[in-house]
């Protein structure tokens, strides 16, 4: 299928991984200079599962608030608007994964894991980095590959394809996605970032990750690479278990010292299964 073709499917298939509806608001008000926390925090009481979610978070000891958080608006005070934003999205971007797709070659658990191990990692290199925002880039880091999810509910057949030539042949997923219809699944996810309205400061890193940027030019972009090549070190691999290995410019100026690439790794693997535990998965 074209791309121009898929975009038009995409487009017509309104329930096609469309964040719930509280979600989608909760995304425009974050990013809305003019709401309040009290807006935001009124619109997520609307979901109780959200609810839930956040304020298990907002306890956690990677928080250490001083006493016990009751309320959504405490919550978000301990938190940060950014925090909650990649909270919100993560839950729903969870649920998506947990629902079965067409494909018969797509395991989206590995996909989910492979999604928050990059997450993970873009988070801890966002800090070392001294990012201003590095709940932006955990969230950049979960949705990296959410075009596989289109491809997996509209392009089933070529998702298999792709995935057996890339087993057979030992070249990585995307490869294999170019050489079977003539792109990837960078350009199908912005496909569904377009739809899910999420911000340029978003997408454009989205559409870059897989390229050798410099940090000077897109920062995200450039980090969340770094966080999907360790992702596949550490094991949360997609398609073949290709040789990933960090590009020169992504490498350089990053900065970060290579005896901390080993420790970042390890932590990764630690949190995705922490959270799988807490998540039941």
């Amino acid at each position: 299928m074209e791309l121009s073709a898929l975009a038009i499917r995409v487009a017509r298939t309104p329930g096609l991984g469309m964040l719930p509806q509280v979600t989608s608001q909760v995304l425009r008000l974050v990013d809305n200079p003019n709401a309040s926390p009290r807006q935001i925090g009124a619109l997520i009481e609307r979901d109780a599962g959200l609810t839930s979610k956040l304020l298990k978070t907002a306890n956690s000891a990677y928080y250490g608030a001083p006493s016990k958080i009751k309320t959504v608006s405490q919550a978000i005070s301990v938190m940060g608007l950014s925090a909650v934003r990649s909270v919100v999205v993560g839950q729903a971007y969870q649920q998506m994964t947990s629902v079965r797709g067409a494909s018969k070659r797509f395991d989206r658990l590995v996909f989910w894991q492979h999604s928050l191990a990059t997450a993970t990692a873009a988070r801890m290199l966002a800090k070392l980095k001294g990012w201003r925002d590095p709940e932006e880039a955990f969230l950049v880091g979960l949705l990296h590959d959410a075009g596989r999810l289109v491809m997996d509910r509209f392009l089933a057949n070529e998702l298999d394809q792709a995935i057996s030539l890339s087993l057979t042949r030992v070249i990585s997923l995307s490869d294999a996605e170019r050489e079977v219809l003539g792109y990837t699944h960078v350009e199908v996810g912005d496909l569904l970032a377009e739809q899910w309205n999420l911000p340029e400061s978003v997408r454009i890193p989205l559409r870059r990750h897989h390229e050798d940027v410099s940090f000077e030019e897109c920062p995200l972009g450039c980090i969340v690479h770094a966080a999907n090549v360790l992702a596949h070190q550490a094991g949360f691999a997609l398609g073949a278990p290709v040789l990933y290995e960090l590009p020169f410019t992504v490498r350089q100026t990053l900065g970060i010292p290579e005896t901390q690439y080993e420790g970042l790794k390890q932590a990764t693997v630690q949190e995705v299964v922490k959270v799988q535990e807490a998540l039941r998965i």
